[in-house]
């Protein structure tokens, strides 16, 4: 539940996921970091090819 807060920047606040997020809005939030977590390691894997 917290990921979404402990992420670098934080995509919401601990009173949005108490208050205003519903669970379907932290599953999105939860998507859009595995997505950029992916694309990070994507990219470490394309510059340690192209050393």
């Amino acid at each position: 539940m917290l990921r979404p807060v402990m992420a670098d920047p934080p995509l919401c606040s601990l009173g949005e996921i108490k208050t205003i997020l519903t669970i379907d809005d932290i599953a999105d939030l939860h998507e859009v970091l595995d997505l950029k977590e992916h694309m990070a390691a994507k990219a470490i894997e394309q510059a340690a090819r192209n050393r």
